[in-house]
């Protein structure tokens, strides 16, 4: 059985004066340096989590806004493109009605070219007529009263 004698108010003098210097000089120590490993590690995660979700936002404002100026950049070349071949048709249809009305003022002057060719053809050969009939018959002939 256990004797309780007057040693065991020592003993437990030093077990209590063990404890508390145990406690402040060890464990609170551990405990803090423990806690600041966890909070720093802890810390770490979460500063690389936040960091990774702002990377991440960044990234996606980077890709959205490629994106925009990518549809915008088409947009644009396509409004070019348009303007363009509207362009290209005014050009056309411009030069189109130039030459329609080149073609319609050389026929204009071809027509007036014939149709003095044939007055002169027409003089000439009255010229000619009387000509031949002043010599046929030996006489001059008379001359038309239009010319």
């Amino acid at each position: 059985m256990i004797n309780l004698d007057s040693s065991i108010i020592p003993a437990i003098i030093i077990f209590l004066l063990l404890i508390f210097g145990l406690n402040k000089l060890l464990y609170k120590p551990l405990q803090k340096v423990l806690a600041d490993r966890e909070s720093r590690t802890t810390g770490l995660v979460n500063q690389a989590q936040e960091e990774l979700k702002h990377h991440s936002s960044l990234f996606e404002n980077y890709q959205s806004t490629i994106k925009n100026a990518r549809m915008e950049g088409y947009r644009r070349q396509e409004q070019l493109r348009a303007e363009a071949q509207k362009r290209r048709a005014e050009v056309l249809a411009q030069s189109r009605a130039d030459a329609e009305k080149l073609i319609q003022d050389s026929r204009a002057s071809m027509q007036s070219q014939v149709e003095s060719a044939k007055h002169q053809l027409t003089l000439d050969a009255q010229d000619i007529a009387q000509r031949i009939t002043s010599t046929v018959l030996d006489r001059p002939a008379l001359e038309p009263e239009s010319r």
